[in-house]
């Protein structure tokens, strides 16, 4: 058998995109869990789950970034003393993650290229819904002014979530360049 033909029989697989998306919303869980920076005025925290909802949103598209990166964050906060906040989350980080996918994939051409400078465009978009998801959030859930507070966190969560993503996208691509085509 052909590899190339195995492997676009894997990738048409559903069976084999709901294990990837199983997988990304995993990956995404634990990097929002491995490092909790807290927030005293929200009683929320700063983490690395934007490496993971961009990785997904510049590798396997808007779909997969919309359901790894708000369920993934949003279980996150329900497996930890942040609980309140998963609603917001899943919201949140879901709509950052399609955003971010949906620029991130307009140039169709430069799907299988190394670098895609619509990525910077696509973080931009992101960290623009996520910042406002959450001072919208915050301000629903503990006010205006410690919602505000709350902002450069996330604006810095954000440059490190895509100063994260970008190398990370880079070095699959290029140890996998058949990653390209699992697009959703």
């Amino acid at each position: 058998m052909n590899d190339e033909k195995g492997s676009s029989r894997i990738v048409a697989s559903p069976a084999f995109r709901v294990a990837l998306l199983a997988i990304l919303t995993a990956v995404t869980a634990v990097f929002t869990s491995v490092v909790k920076i807290p927030i005293a005025p929200t009683r929320g925290y700063l983490n690395l789950g934007d490496v993971a909802i961009y990785f997904t949103a510049f590798t396997f598209g808007p779909v997969s970034a919309l359901i790894a990166g708000g369920v993934g964050t949003a279980l996150a906060d329900v497996l930890s003393p942040y609980a309140q906040w998963a609603p917001i989350s899943l919201l949140v980080h879901g709509l950052q993650g399609l955003v971010a996918g949906l620029i991130a994939a307009i140039p169709g051409k430069s799907r299988g290229k190394v670098f895609n400078l619509f990525w910077l465009l696509a973080a931009a978009a992101g960290t623009a819904v996520m910042c406002a998801g959450y001072l919208a959030g915050g301000t629903m859930m503990v006010g205006f002014g410690a919602a505000l507070v709350e902002l450069p966190g996330n604006l810095l969560q954000n440059l490190v979530g895509v100063a994260g993503a970008i190398p990370l996208t880079i070095a699959v691509r290029k140890a996998y360049p058949p990653v390209s085509n699992l697009r959703w």
